[in-house]
């Protein structure tokens, strides 16, 4: 009888590797496959965690543990193209991307999914911190057990095609537990420490003015706007989101912070208390509905609006092609071009990117 294959997607981390050690102790044939996502130029070149000589040496320990297949991806082409010049096409605009969801959905999902086919294996595994369940046949994503790590957040554009496809083999663990076990199963790596949400960067360099530098985009500067009184101004708006305190240099005597950015002019408005900065309206665009169509609507669910930030109730109305949001309690910072993702309870409903935001229903 033939063995089946899983290809097992390797990052150096203690994650990625228990999850690939557990497919193989259950049977399957894996196949280690890493993503090298690094510039030509080594003016560009990644400084955090896209693959650096710890990581690749963490990943030959793993695969010389485990006796296994391994290849490396160069796949720095698709990345820039699917992945940051949109996101630089964000920001030249004045709103705040992200990235990993694209990337989740690209390049991640995507292309290492399309390499595992090619490979005849069944799917891929990764060590992200989710569950997936089977529904007569839909497949649903839930919450990981870790609260801290859980990453539904990330996965909400994958399409069932590609859950299908997918095996999360750690979601049901706590990471203390994933590292237990990682002790247990003779990873030397099982005490390496977690790298950052970045991939691609410039040292002392902000993302956006990388991204910027990149593709060649000219800086929109303008005026600093503080209780209609210009009190500054800044390099560019593509360096500034909602919400920023710091880094903006201008002095008010108390703490201020971004509360609007106007791309046409170049404004950016400031405030100098969190309250102003709280919104209960919203716009939702390019949404996804994760099994491939949408709830009855209007329907009331949770919304996550940032990663770390907390999920709060929220009624979900259809509005022309996208959709619109009302949240049961306002929110700090609700920030145009990040990802609204859609809970019922623990189950990921789907998601979009945040459009207009307001105080009141009647602007949206």
């Amino acid at each position: 009888m033939t063995q089946k294959k899983l290809v097992a997607a390797m990052s150096g981390g203690v994650d990625s590797s228990v999850a690939a050690a557990v497919s193989q102790r259950q049977g399957y044939e894996v196949i280690g496959v890493t993503l090298r996502l690094k510039h030509p130029n080594p003016a560009f070149a990644c400084f955090q965690t896209c693959l650096t000589e710890s990581d690749e040496a963490a990943i030959a320990g793993v695969v010389e543990k485990l006796k296994i297949k391994h290849y490396y991806l160069d796949l720095y082409g698709d990345f820039e193209q699917l992945v940051l010049r949109p996101a630089w096409e964000e920001y030249r605009r004045g709103r705040t991307p992200n990235p990993c969801t694209w990337c989740n959905l690209f390049i991640k999902f995507g292309k290492l999914l399309e390499f595992a086919e090619k490979l005849g294996a069944e799917g891929l595994v990764t060590g992200h911190y989710v569950r997936m369940v089977e529904d007569n046949g839909i497949y649903k994503l839930r919450r990981g057990v870790d609260a801290l790590k859980d990453q539904s957040y990330f996965l909400y554009r994958l399409s069932q095609r590609q859950l299908a496809r997918l095996r999360f083999p750690i979601g049901d663990l706590e990471k203390t537990a994933v590292r237990a076990l990682a002790r247990r199963l003779g990873l030397k790596n099982f005490g390496k420490k977690d790298s950052q949400d970045a991939c691609f960067g410039v040292a002392g360099e902000v993302f956006p003015e990388t991204l910027r530098r990149l593709f060649g985009g000219e800086a929109r500067p303008g005026d600093f706007i503080c209780e209609n009184k210009v009190v500054g101004r800044h390099a560019g708006i593509h360096q500034y989101t909602i919400g920023q305190r710091k880094g903006l240099g201008v002095a008010l005597g108390k703490p201020g912070y971004v509360r609007s950015i106007d791309s046409a002019s170049g404004r950016i408005t400031l405030v100098t208390g969190n309250d102003a900065l709280e919104s209960r309206y919203f716009s939702v665009d390019e949404v996804s509905w994760q099994n491939g169509t949408a709830p009855k609507l209007p329907h009331h669910c949770q919304v996550q609006v940032r990663y770390r930030s907390a999920p709060g109730g929220a009624l979900v109305e259809a509005r022309g092609n996208g959709l619109k949001v009302s949240l049961d309690v306002p929110v700090r910072a609700v920030t145009p071009g990040q990802a609204a993702v859609f809970f019922d309870d623990e189950f990921l409903l789907g998601g979009g990117i945040i459009g207009k935001v307001c105080k009141s229903q009647n602007t949206i």
